[in-house]
């Protein structure tokens, strides 16, 4: 099977080539050099004149759209290929992937690239969607002012913000519509969608037979097409359920053309584990509802507030050992990435599974554990500290300079800036550098903890330890600055570090939009070496969280500018709420729907504002039934005003647009259970629960759905109970529900452990009424009669009965009698059975208690 080329693996790492060749150039970041070369010139047609001929629109043809630009440069690709032969995919997967990045460098890493995208069409095209510039010179601050002061400048970007000609405007929103998917709408101020759309043309879209063609002869394109699904994914306000099945499949077919697994690796597929996470439900996993296994025990002890506890992530790198460093670093980078989309889906449990596989094959070895030392300047003691041990599989020898963001001091006058430990051992105070993948790998787990566990103290103590062994050293510019982000994410909420992560974060926005006169900055190449495999937000998103940290400091006004600028109307409705003015926010709403009437996220927020359903009604009407938010806003209105039918309705229109949308399904549930359609609430809540296992609430609401659906499906019920028991633990009514299951279904054994719980749970408060009579005496009778044992042998009856009998002795013994003492009924059950165990001291003492 043929593999990636030594070219095509040095390019997808962003390593150097050794030659002049397009990918060189690629590699180094110097993206204008590749899209003015001459294949680059033949590919976009920039020199052709009107005597040309096409076998598509005419660029020369006063009608021609954006929406011809994607036929035009495939007929172009066409004419290459035959002109160069197959050698031209090289040439043309380069020049994608070279437009790809410009798109990152422009919106994501900086720094600015010049370049207009229009400047590479032929004929009158360029001049006619000629991009406008702002030029902004950094304010000067007075003698002395702190350079990180925040406002030191004017924040806008060249592109962002820029008042575009009339042509030039309509060129970019009609890309970005045909950027959204799934009904979710792109960014609308995305600067310079068209190297994008350049990308999928090159990349993604291409007719099948070019397709085949190209990855037989260039099948680095593969991975590139899903590194560009993965941009657009990040441009629209919700995930795709369609991009992400597109992304996961391009994964895939790539993997095909991977170095051979070695052996003892489990990678059959770099598919989701759970595939009911797809469009339709997978009911593959439905039968295996129907062995649920009586013996297997329920954890009644669940402790909510316990600590997260670090796994053991020692690198099972054995299976790798005989694999070169060349194929171990692409499975590396390979499995990160792919770990970094299931990341930036919500999925943790397949992005830890692709992660600890990355680990393995980059040798990786990682060890959570605690050391002696101090925090704070005044300690006068010594107290344990959780750190991050790491090392890295190979020898890291640096010998160029890399620039890297500055880390600002903590400069407080009780924390210290680092953690003192007690033992100087060099491996926890001063530790060696890691690969640099591998410090990607970190930040992974890192995010993956964030994933997994819920938003508290715990969760950040246990992320930081990540963080701070990535920060230790210097290295690779997006690496370094998305160490840095999640440091600032992590110290905003503590008020001893809440100014520097506010600092921090400033810092990292002005870097990319406005670098500091004469400041040493990375070049494109190496910001784009890693972009990839972190989980590195936008320009945009990065200036979002810090007007949001501007709110949370309480300085509203300045977060609005913020929002305003960006143009993300819902959080400009917040802050006017805030501030008591709501009636702007309208005004400035109806202002930007008489530029752009056909929006339809401007018409649902004047829904949210005006709670009038006809301004939801009239974005579905605008968008041509594809706006699945007009949808899910106008189905929680109804399930608000208890029109449940009519909300059933609209949040089916809204899930087969995007049934990613996890909260859409569970309304949906609630909505089909409130009508009684059960079969259709069953179907909602396992979307939810496919998406979201920890759910909770969708598993009993799961189990109420298979209950009303008839007794065929009361083990499927069982299963939900289950797994809901798990989640809501302190929730009698789901232990009540549990018990009268597995009662039904003859489980004695799990009934009894419910039992045992209610009796945790309420007898504090309801006394002998946690105890259901009914249930205690079915139990007794079914265990005393032998009906808990009809049909089995005499060995397995035998064995079960001794399990039952430990069990509801314990009940008896430990729950039920040393809590409840005033209820006749009760005891007189419990003597019934002491009789039938023969313990007649037992039985006697039940009944005098009974009398009494």
């Amino acid at each position: 099977m043929q593999t990636f080329n030594h070219t095509e693996r040095s390019v997808l790492l962003g390593r150097s080539v050794a030659d002049s060749s397009l990918e060189s150039l690629l590699v180094d970041g110097k993206y204008e050099d590749v899209l003015r070369s001459a294949p680059a010139r033949l590919v976009f047609g920039t020199d052709l004149d009107s005597s040309a001929s096409f076998s598509t629109v005419s660029p020369f043809d006063p009608e021609f759209s954006p929406s011809d630009i994607q036929p035009l440069i495939q007929s172009l690709v066409r004419q290459y290929v035959l002109r160069e032969g197959p050698s031209a995919w090289s040439d043309i997967t380069a020049i994608g992937a070279c437009c790809l990045c410009a798109f990152m460098e422009t919106n994501w890493t900086g720094p600015e690239l010049r370049l207009d995208p229009a400047q590479l069409l032929p004929g009158p095209l360029p001049s006619q969607w000629q991009e406008s510039h702002i030029s902004i010179a950094p304010i000067d601050l007075p003698e002395g002012a702190d350079k990180h002061e925040i406002g030191r400048r004017e924040q806008s970007r060249v592109y962002l913000g820029a008042v575009q000609s009339e042509q030039r405007t309509e060129l970019d929103q009609a890309l970005l519509r045909m950027l959204e998917a799934d009904g979710e709408e792109a960014y609308a101020l995305t600067p310079r969608p068209l190297y994008l759309h350049f990308a999928r043309v090159l990349l993604v879209d291409l007719p099948r037979e070019l397709r085949e063609e190209r990855d037989k002869m260039a099948p680095s394109g593969l991975w590139w097409a899903a590194r560009a699904v993965l941009a657009q994914q990040s441009l629209l306000d919700y995930p795709a359920q369609s991009l992400l099945d597109q992304i996961i499949e391009l994964f895939d077919t790539a993997r095909e053309y991977m170095p051979k697994v070695p052996a003892g690796v489990m990678l059959d597929s770099v598919r989701s584990v759970d595939d009911t996470r797809a469009k339709h439900v997978d009911e593959a996993r439905v039968p295996q509802l129907d062995k649920v296994m009586e013996d297997e025990p329920i954890d009644t002890e669940h402790v909510d507030d316990a600590a997260p506890v670090p796994e053991p992530n020692s690198s099972n790198s054995d299976a790798w050992d005989n694999v070169s460093v060349a194929d171990r670093e692409l499975w590396a980078r390979f499995l990160l990435e792919l770990g970094v989309v299931y990341s930036q889906h919500s999925m943790p449990l397949d992005s830890k599974r692709m992660v600890k596989l990355a680990q393995d094959a980059s040798g990786l070895q990682w060890q959570m554990t605690g050391a002696r030392g101090k925090r704070t300047r005044f300690q006068t003691f010594d107290t344990t500290q959780l750190v991050l041990l790491a090392k890295s599989a190979r020898r890291v020898d640096r010998d160029t300079h890399e620039a890297a963001p500055e880390a600002l001091e903590l400069n407080d006058d009780v924390l210290l800036e680092h953690l003192e430990f007690t033992d100087p051992d060099t491996e926890i105070s001063n530790p060696a550098d890691l690969q640099t993948i591998d410090k990607c790998m970190l930040l992974a787990f890192c995010l993956n903890v964030q994933n997994e566990n819920p938003a508290h103290g715990l969760t950040s103590e246990q992320m930081l330890p990540f963080v701070t062994r990535v920060l230790q050293h210097t290295g690779n510019w997006s690496v370094y600055t998305m160490a840095l982000l999640l440091r600032s994410r992590l110290e905003r909420s503590k008020t001893r570090t809440v100014e520097r992560a506010t600092l921090q974060l400033q810092q990292l926005v002005d870097q990319i939009t406005h670098p500091l006169p004469g400041s040493e900055e990375a070049g494109a190449g190496e910001r784009m070496q890693y972009v990839f495999a972190l989980s590195l937000p936008s320009q945009w998103a990065l200036e979002r969280e810090l007007a949001e940290q501007f709110i949370s400091l309480g300085v509203v006004r300045s977060a609005l500018d913020i929002f305003e600028r960006l143009q993300m109307w819902d959080d400009v409705i917040s802050c006017y709420t805030m501030l008591g003015q709501t009636e702007v926010a309208e005004r400035i709403v109806r202002s930007e729907l008489e530029k752009t009437p056909d929006r339809p996220k401007l018409w649902c927020i004047l829904g949210d504002l005006t709670k009038d359903p006809k301004h939801w009604h009239h974005a579905w009407e605008v968008s041509g039934h594809r706006y699945a938010r007009a949808m899910r806003t106008l189905g929680s209105y109804n399930f608000a005003k208890y029109e449940f039918a009519e909300s059933v309705e609209c949040y089916e229109n809204a899930v087969r647009l995007n049934p990613l949308y996890e909260n859409s399904w569970y309304i949906l549930g609630c909505a089909s259970m409130s009508i009684e359609q059960w079969d259709k609430a069953a179907r909602a809540f396992l979307h939810v629960v496919s998406i979201d296992e920890n759910n909770g609430e969708s598993w009993n609401n799961l189990a109420t759905a298979y209950l009303r659906m008839g007794p065929e499906y009361r083990t499927r019920a069982l299963h939900a109970l289950r797994e809901a028991v798990k989640f809501l633990h302190d929730s009698w009514r789901v232990w009540s529900n549990f018990m009268h299951v597995s009662l039904s279904l003859g489980m004695l054994s799990l009934s009894v452990q419910a039992m045992g719980r209610l009796v945790d749970l309420r007898a504090g408060k309801m006394g002998a009424d946690c105890v259901d009579l009914d249930v205690l005496r079915s139990i007794i009778s079914a265990v005393s009669h032998g009906a808990a044992f009809a049909g089995m042998s005499e060995a397995d009856a035998k064995a079960k009965e001794q399990r039952l009998i430990s069990q509801i002795d314990s009940l008896l013994v430990r729950k039920i009698e040393a809590r409840i003492t005033s209820s006749a009924p009760v005891w007189r059950a419990m003597a019934d059975y002491w009789f039938w165990r023969n313990d007649f001291t037992h039985c006697l003492d039940c009944y005098i208690k009974a009398y009494r």
